[in-house]
């Protein structure tokens, strides 16, 4: 299996792209194969890596095509840095189209280096936990850390399945600890000796996630979305775009077998 990078033709974005997708690569026991759409010499300074380069075309199109194939398991995107950190046209294009999970890089965040530490928000769905599944089964191993996040809002999910926080927190006495049993059990089932801990914060999830990133050093966010930006939709995706610390690995999310909204 193969860690795809779209390499867009600026030096320094593509060479911190790649070095990323290298060191997720090597977490995940993948091979890294590069896709430029336009001048084989805007890529010629980069390290040496099996490049693809098709002179014409849009881009979003031709890296949906290869990525189609079945050798693809991740596709390795760079993030807009100005006007503002967030997401060009063309990662939008792919996010919503694509079907594989995608890492997203941007200039400034915290590089990857040798995987050690994960940070998986959760909310308690089971629609929703997919992140988790495919964090344990690309990259729990001995010496790694996968953090399992939850932040209390005050809203339940009320998917059939879920697992939310009991309601008094604050006291740690019978219903908590038997939770945070619960939740992992349900939610982490690696057993290839990786470490696992859950952390749960009442707050604002974005920037409780933002905060918990930045204080546990982790150098990978996992999120499961839903494939969508139209409308309101993913406002916590669209905000950690602008302000993760770290490089986000975006899972699509599993369409639970219930009505939804």
């Amino acid at each position: 299996m193969s860690l795809l990078v779209a390499l867009s033709g600026h030096g320094e974005s593509d060479a911190r792209l790649l070095a990323d997708a290298k060191a997720l690569a090597e977490a995940g026991g993948w091979d890294v194969a590069g896709l430029h759409v336009g001048d084989r010499s805007d890529i010629a300074g980069l390290p040496d890596v099996d490049t693809e380069v098709i002179e014409e075309g849009e881009v979003a199109a031709q890296v949906a095509r290869r990525a189609a194939a079945d050798d693809v398991e991740v596709v390795a995107l760079g993030l807009r840095t100005v006007p503002k950190p967030g997401i060009g046209s063309v990662a939008q294009a792919l996010l919503c189209e694509l079907g594989d999970p995608l890492l997203l890089v941007r200039p400034g965040m915290r590089p990857i280096g040798r995987l050690q530490r994960l940070l998986v928000p959760l909310e308690g769905s089971p629609s929703t936990s997919e992140a988790m599944r495919y964090a344990d089964d690309a990259f729990c191993a001995p010496g790694r850390e996968i953090v399992m996040l939850h932040v209390m809002t005050g809203t339940c999910p009320s998917e059939p399945g879920s697992l939310p926080a009991p309601r008094m927190v604050d006291q740690e006495q019978y219903e908590w600890p038997s939770w945070q049993e619960e939740f992992t059990l349900r939610f982490a089932q690696c057993a290839r000796g990786g470490r696992h801990r859950l952390v749960a914060r009442v707050g604002d999830p974005v920037a409780t996630m933002v905060r918990e990133a930045r204080d546990l050093d982790a150098q990978l966010v996992v999120l499961s979305w839903w494939g969508t930006l139209a409308g309101e939709r993913a406002p916590v995706v669209r905000a950690m775009f602008e302000e993760s610390p770290c490089p986000l690995l975006l899972v699509p999310a599993v369409r639970p077998e219930w009505p939804v909204g």
